[in-house]
């Protein structure tokens, strides 16, 4: 089927339709970023903001006045003010600051009918504000309810004043004021601020000027925190900023971006660009200080990205710190966020387990591990066969054959099935063998000593199977000094000048001790780790209890640090356990991931008090199934007196017990 192209005119619409893209002077289609980048300075249009509210915390505390001035160059264009109802007291200490008392915002608008005017006011320009980040926090959580955005772009007054007047030791609005001769006519009120800023700011634009930098780009890139030593480096290649279609300065500006990646960001210094412009500030109370998986969201309710947390608080709160240039795919995430949903869970293992349940289930667009599980591929023999043959597959089922994996790399897979047909003269054709066909003429492998030509009728049934055995015995490690032959081949081909043969044996040799491991991990997986993992729970006064059977969680149980309650959960766990059969012969897909996630958490938590092993005796025996209850119980009771309890928001319900889903908190 022939793939169709968009015509010329049909992707014009489709790039017009978005304000992603504009187009250059000479008609070419660009991001509309670089195109913003290159405009002066004098031709651009700011909005100057300032901001008074009852406190310091967004939520918590409200918008009591806004002031804005509009202005292009050094002309002030326009303004905005409003008096803001915050529909709640406004403080002694606020009403002594500002003047502004809660008689006369009783009649002011609500933030819900002032913003909207102040969004249109702020149509086509770029914000700009003393303490930037302070103003943003506070209007975008109380535009989050308005399903209303931001301007992305902004300047800090503060963090320009600190490049540019590198002496001045105080950066206050009122000591930059006095340093640049700017009239503040009263302070802590949001127009005369907000005057007094755009006065301070075109004062800053001046000094920008006088050393080189008249584009956006300029400026943007001057004020990236930079060291001593990359001060001059910096200065000189914004300049490439201006111009980026000529190869010479386009890659002068890719060797300056790579070195404003590695720059530490100062975290005195508050970047427009964190986290924080897209995140609401006010969702960081909501996040529970505990074990569990988040969920982040589009506005129309698709989930982007699936996570999990030690501790949800302080992973959720890193995102806020998160500087755009360190990690491409964050950059691409935060701007689409418009909810979390955070799943507090009982522990740590139970969050890495539902989060790659989750990722399987929902295949959010920015997971990129845990995902692709239904891909990987298996290596299949068809055992019943009289010549049975190798080959890869990603469905197993039950016809009997025998199946090698699941494995994480095809082409690892690929190299070590191409290590075995130089090892062993297996069959590669596909034609049908005696006596199913007809004999035929051997093929060219024959004649190399490659094959045994099963397709003539002349091979042997019998040291055909044997020789199947021992393929078989190698791929489950059985035989290591194969192995040894093949590294002494490469190095033969090395001494010899055969390089391509030799890297190709290396390339091989790789594989096949990739796939071999991969093959030892899951089958001491799945034949070692048969125990009961308990763990005291992150919620206040309830015990964890994981049932881990052949490598896989059959069970999880949340139990009340109850004795009565305790004995019988674990003795429901324990006969189930010893009711179960052999494990099947074959690890399934999904499985792989869970495996590798219990294997990995066991040896890394492998000196704590909490694992216990389910022998056969314990399986077999009445009383040896009361001991081990007993010794649980004990461990338990110890670590609860060590750790104490958690701080959590609330309980689980007494009656939900195993494998459930605790409550979820949306954060619209």
């Amino acid at each position: 089927m022939a793939l169709e192209l968009p015509s010329r005119q049909s992707l014009a619409r489709l790039l017009a339709s978005s304000d992603l893209f504009a187009r250059d002077p000479a008609g070419r289609w660009q991001p509309a970023i670089w195109r913003l980048w290159q405009r002066e300075l004098e031709h651009l249009d700011f909005v100057v903001l300032d901001i008074e509210t009852t406190g310091l915390r967004p939520g918590r505390d409200r918008i009591i006045e806004l002031g804005a001035w509009r202005l292009r160059g050094e002309l002030l264009r326009g303004r905005f003010h409003s008096l803001v109802n915050p529909e709640q007291p406004v403080p002694a200490a606020i009403v002594r600051l500002t003047g502004i008392d809660e008689q006369s915002l009783a009649a002011a608008p609500t933030i819900e009918l002032v913003l909207p005017e102040l969004l249109r006011f702020c149509t086509g320009a770029i914000l700009v504000g003393h303490n930037l980040g302070f103003d943003l926090h506070f209007l975008a959580y109380e535009t989050a309810p308005l399903n209303a955005r931001l301007p992305v772009a902004g300047i800090d007054v503060l963090t320009l004043a600190r490049r540019l007047l590198p002496d001045q030791r105080c950066c206050g609005l009122a000591a930059l004021a006095r340093r640049l001769q700017v009239p503040l006519t009263t302070p802590h009120r949001a127009l005369a601020d907000a005057e007094a800023i755009a006065m301070v700011f075109i004062k800053l634009l001046q000094l920008a000027r006088q050393k080189g930098l008249t584009t956006y780009g300029q400026l943007l890139q001057y004020l990236q925190p930079v060291s001593d030593g990359q001060e001059e480096l910096n200065t000189g290649l914004t300049r490439s900023l201006s111009v980026p279609d000529q190869p010479a300065q386009r890659a002068e500006l890719q060797q300056a971006g790579r070195h404003s990646a590695r720059r530490r960001p100062d975290p005195a210094v508050w970047s427009p660009l964190s986290g924080t412009l897209w995140l609401n500030p006010a969702w960081r109370r909501t996040f529970p200080a505990q074990p569990g998986v988040y969920l982040m969201k589009d506005g129309a309710g698709h989930v982007l990205y699936v996570g999990k947390a030690r501790c949800l608080k302080a992973r959720l709160a890193s995102y806020y710190r998160h500087r755009p240039g360190i990690r491409p795919r964050i950059d691409g995430l935060l701007p689409q966020v418009q909810a979390i949903e955070t799943r507090p869970l009982g522990s740590e293992l139970e969050a890495l387990l539902v989060e790659s349940q989750l990722i399987k289930e929902l295949q959010p667009p920015y997971n990129i591990q845990l995902r692709d599980y239904e891909r990987y591929p298996f290596l299949k023999v068809d055992v019943h066969q009289p010549f049975p043959r190798f080959g890869i597959t990603r469905e197993p089922g039950a016809d009997g054959a025998c199946y090698f994996g699941p494995f994480r790399s095809e082409r690892s897979l690929a190299l070590t099935l191409e290590l075995l047909e130089r090892l062993f003269p297996l069959a590669t054709c596909a034609r049908p063998l005696p006596p199913a066909g007809a004999p035929s003429a051997p093929c060219l492998r024959y004649h190399l000593g490659r094959c045994l030509a099963p397709c003539s009728g002349q091979a042997d049934p019998v040291s055909y199977r044997q020789m199947i055995e021992e393929v078989c015995a190698f791929l489950e490690g059985k035989r290591p000094e194969l192995l040894v032959h093949v590294r002494r081949q490469m190095e033969e081909a090395a001494q010899a000048l055969h390089y391509e043969r030799a890297a190709r044996l290396r390339d091989m040799l790789q594989s096949a001790e990739e796939v071999l491991l991969s093959q030892r991990l899951i089958s001491s997986a799945v034949a070692a780790n048969n125990l009961l993992i308990a763990y005291p729970s992150a919620w206040e006064g309830y015990n964890e209890i994981f049932l881990i059977r052949h490598g896989r969680l059959l069970e999880l149980q949340r139990v009340p640090h109850e004795e009565h309650a305790m004995r019988q959960t674990l003795g429901h766990l324990l006969a189930r356990a010893a009711a179960l059969p052999a494990p099947p012969a074959t690890v399934g897909q999904a499985e792989i991931d869970q495996i590798m996630i219990i294997s990995r958490w066991i040896k890394r938590h492998s000196r704590d008090r909490a694992f216990f092993p389910l022998t056969s005796q314990v399986l077999a025996e009445a009383q040896a199934r009361e001991q081990l209850i007993e010794a649980i119980w004990q461990a338990l009771c110890a670590q609860q007196r060590e750790s104490g309890p958690c701080t959590q928001p609330q309980r689980p319900e007494p009656d939900s017990q195993a494998r459930r889903q605790n409550g979820s908190d949306v954060i619209p």
